[in-house]
């Protein structure tokens, strides 16, 4: 029997990523294409009915905004949902401190839990973990929690983004009632701060293929 050809495991993942790369960009030339398609067809179509007074233009208008509000809240928008933070001041440290070692038993770090995204730099320089399946928000655990977080403090403290350099919970009325007297504003962490999402699948039946290659 011939040996087989031993296969470099770099060459071969760099054949993967190549591949996966070129469908990816394959399929998303085809998806514009049929929405370019669509969008000719929808636009035209309004145009027509406003034109022969069939709809009016202003509550078309409306009516567009309502529809997309509901499928932002409902999280149905089409697309990645990808987010990259503009760095709008300097890095300069929160205006009001906090003893956060003697408030984690009350908070449990919750300020670990809010979402954010990054910014270019932060991307590039590769410390901050971001989010595959919603680019480039900070990637948590499934429990919610900054994936950095290791319950003896942030992994990578010295290299942490910008938001958690300026950030101060002091004055953030999402988190405490009252600062002063450590009571925490469990309902609003309750309803925002849970688990982390996830992106959405499609389910999609497919063709059982027999041995003999024919589907059933």
């Amino acid at each position: 029997m011939t040996e087989r050809k031993r296969i470099n495991p770099v060459a071969e993942l760099n054949n993967q990523l190549e591949r996966g790369t070129l469908f990816a960009h394959t399929a998303l030339g085809e998806n514009a294409l049929r929405l370019n398609q669509l969008q000719a067809v929808v636009h035209g179509l309004a145009d027509l009915l406003i034109a022969k007074g069939v709809i009016d233009s202003t509550e078309l208008g409306h009516a567009m905004q309502r529809v997309d509000e509901e499928l932002r809240q409902r999280g149905e928008q089409l697309g990645p949902g990808t987010l990259i933070r503009v760095e709008t001041i300097e890095d300069q440290p929160p205006t009001a401190m906090v003893d956060c070692e003697s408030r984690l038993p009350i908070c449990k770090a919750v300020c670990c839990r809010l979402n954010f995204a990054l910014s270019v730099a932060e991307i590039e320089e590769g410390h901050a973990r971001w989010d595959l399946g919603q680019p480039y928000h900070i990637r948590k655990q499934p429990d919610g929690c900054c994936v950095h977080q290791t319950g003896k403090g942030c992994a990578i403290y010295d290299h942490r983004p910008g938001v958690c350099r300026r950030y101060s919970c002091a004055k953030d009325p999402r988190i405490w009632i009252d600062f002063e007297g450590r009571v925490l504003n469990h309902e609003w962490i309750a309803a925002n701060l849970g688990k982390a999402s996830r992106p959405h699948a499609t389910a999609v039946l497919m063709h059982r293929i027999d041995p003999q290659g024919e589907p059933s």
